[in-house]
C-alpha cells in the first residue's frame, strides 16, 4: 500500500523464512507533508466510498456496545469475529461472497492496523498504516482491505480458490523506533520497517521466520541494491488471525 512520508508509516514485518514472501509495500517519498496529505486524502476518499456503499452508522450509535483494544486482546471470540469480518469484506470485494455487517462493538475503537491475506505462507494482499484514518475499527479494516485489493499488485493474481482459502492477519502496530541493524529485531513479536528515499516496506510479526530474510525481502521489494541507503525501524505488534483449521 502506498505510504508516503518518511518515518511516519512503517510496513509490517516479522519473522522471515527463506522461502516466505511478504511485506506490505508503500511508496514513501521523503517529502513528508505533501506525501502525508496525499495519503490522508486517498484514505478519506476510500472511507467516503465505504460509508456510501455500506451505509455505516455513526460510531455513537453503538458506543454502548463497544469494547477497548485491551479487552479485545483478551477476548478470543471477538478476535475471531473481527477476523471473519475482514475475510468477509475481502471475499465480497472480490465478488466471491455476500456483503457483511461490521461487529457493532468496533465503533468505540479508533486504532490503526495492517490487514494481510495469506495463501499458505505467501502474502497475496496487504495494506495498513501507523495512524488511524477512520473513527472506528471496522471502517479502518474495511478501508485497508479495499486498498490492499486496489493497490497491492499481488492482489491481481487472486482467484476464487485462493480467496476462499486465504488466511487473514490483522496486526496492531506500536510506535516505530529506529534501529541500527535488523539483528535487533525479534521477528516473532516485532515488525520491521525498511525505507529508502522513495518507498517503504513493512514486514509484520508472524510473516517471516528470520530477521535476515525480512531485511532481504524488504530490499528486494524496494529495488534497493545498497543496504547502506535504507533506514530501519522496529515496532512492537500483536495480531488477530483466522483459525488455520477453518481457513
Amino acid at each position: 500500500m502506498p505510504v508516503k512520508g518518511r518515518n511516519m508509516f512503517k510496513k509490517r514485518g516479522s519473522g522471515i523464512g527463506d522461502r516466505g514472501v511478504g511485506g506490505c509495500f508503500f511508496p514513501s517519498p521523503g517529502r513528508r507533508r505533501v506525501a502525508f496529505f496525499i495519503f490522508l486524502l486517498l484514505g478519506w476518499f476510500l472511507i467516503v466510498r465505504v460509508d456510501a456503499a455500506t451505509g455505516a452508522s455513526s460510531p455513537s450509535a453503538s458506543l454502548s456496545e463497544s469494547v477497548s483494544l485491551a479487552e479485545l486482546r483478551s477476548d478470543a471470540a471477538r478476535q475471531q469475529e473481527l477476523a471473519r469480518y475482514a475475510k468477509g469484506i475481502f471475499l465480497a470485494r472480490l465478488g466471491f461472497g455476500a456483503a457483511v455487517a461490521p461487529p457493532p462493538w468496533t465503533a468505540g475503537i479508533q486504532r490503526a492496523c495492517f490487514v494481510t491475506f495469506f495463501s499458505g505462507r505467501r502474502v497475496v494482499a496487504c495494506s495498513g498504516g501507523f495512524l488511524p484514518r477512520t473513527s472506528d475499527l471496522s471502517r479502518e479494516i474495511e478501508a485497508n482491505v479495499r486498498q490492499a485489493l486496489h493497490l497491492d499488485p499481488r492482489a491481481m493474481r487472486i482467484d476464487r480458490k485462493t480467496a476462499v482459502a486465504a488466511r487473514v492477519l490483522i496486526t496492531f502496530p506500536g510506535e516505530p523506533r529506529p534501529v541500527a541493524s535488523y539483528h535487533a529485531v525479534d521477528p516473532v513479536r516485532q515488525g520491521l520497517f525498511v525505507e529508502n528515499d522513495r518507498f517503504g516496506v513493512a514486514i509484520v510479526p508472524g510473516e517471516a521466520k528470520t530477521a535476515s530474510w525480512a531485511f532481504r525481502e524488504a530490499l528486494r521489494r524496494l529495488g534497493e541494491s545498497d543496504p547502506s541507503r535504507v533506514r530501519l525501524f522496529v515496532f512492537e505488534a500483536w495480531g488477530v488471525q483466522t483459525e488455520k483449521r477453518n481457513e
